[in-house]
């Protein structure tokens, strides 16, 4: 539903509906390109009234800003795949500046979220025909990048992992370009967007970090346990190996079991002949 304004702003602009991505690019064409806008000026005063003010003194603008509204914003169906995924919008961000050269990316655009993106593809100066088909571009090659995440699948179902990743990376790689510690797998997503590691990095550092974690989890399936030495005949190893086979179990957990199974029955055992000793002791006129 859409949302009706009826302040100074609104009514200097002709505008009848209210929308924040216009108010978003208008105070930044104001703060970028009009050299007598004060963003400053007027601290008591909200964006929409210090906006209002300029444009009252300044009505001669209107006209031409709006004009120029138009032939900068793009459709808003060409900007529907722009979410606010934490991991887009800084990929799409750093695609913008390097694939547009954007001169107003040297200037502070304090928002987050997908406001942020849009915002700078908003304040661009280009038609509509390139900054149309720029943004096809990125969609496009965004679809293609994240075709490549099924590499990164291993650490998808435990967060323990990705920051073992952070861990091993702090400890055998420079991390001058990600400073904040990994502890989601988004965190690692948006690590591996920026580190430009070659394709064989990643996979050696993966498969390293890998090593890691089973050489752990497998210390940790040792504790309580220790290490003995038995020397057994071939025809014991061979009768061992079936039963492994038969219960897919190693061979180790295989002689657990039946050392368990032997002590439940001579514990069972020893109590059965517990009991029989005693009513053995017992007199005939105890019996």
């Amino acid at each position: 539903m859409a949302i009706r304004y009826n302040d100074e702003l609104s009514q200097v602009l002709g505008d009848s509906e209210y929308s924040e991505r216009h108010d978003i690019w208008l105070w930044h064409t104001l703060v970028f390109f009009e050299q007598s806008f004060n963003k400053e000026a007027l601290p008591d005063y909200g964006i929409r009234d210090k906006m209002a003010r300029h444009l009252q003194a300044n009505k001669w603008k209107v006209d031409p800003l709006l004009q120029r509204r138009r032939e900068q914003l793009t459709s808003k169906k060409h900007l529907e795949w722009i979410t606010n995924e934490r991991r887009l919008v800084k990929w799409l961000t750093k695609e913008i500046q390097n694939s547009t050269k954007h001169s107003q990316l040297n200037f502070p655009f304090n928002l987050s979220g997908r406001d942020l993106p849009i915002a700078i593809l908003d304040a661009w100066e280009r038609d509509l025909t390139e900054k149309t088909s720029q943004i096809k571009n990125l969609e496009q090659r965004w679809r293609e990048h994240k075709a490549h995440d099924k590499k990164y699948s291993w650490f998808k179902d435990d967060n323990q992992k990705c920051s073992l990743a952070y861990e091993w990376l702090q400890k055998n790689t420079y991390l001058s370009i990600f400073r904040t510690p990994i502890e989601t797998y988004e965190d690692l997503l948006i690590f591996f967007d920026n580190a430009n590691y070659t394709r064989e990095q990643e996979e050696l550092y993966i498969g390293k970090i890998k090593k890691l974690w089973n050489q752990r989890k497998y210390r940790n399936t040792l504790k309580g346990k220790s290490q003995y030495n038995f020397v057994l005949s071939d025809k014991t190893i061979e009768m061992l190996d079936r039963v492994s086979e038969q219960h897919e179990i190693s061979r180790a957990r295989a002689l657990e079991i039946l050392v368990e199974i032997e002590a439940k029955k001579a514990y069972t055992f020893l109590k059965s002949c517990k009991t029989l000793n005693c009513f053995a002791t017992l007199s005939p006129n105890q019996a």
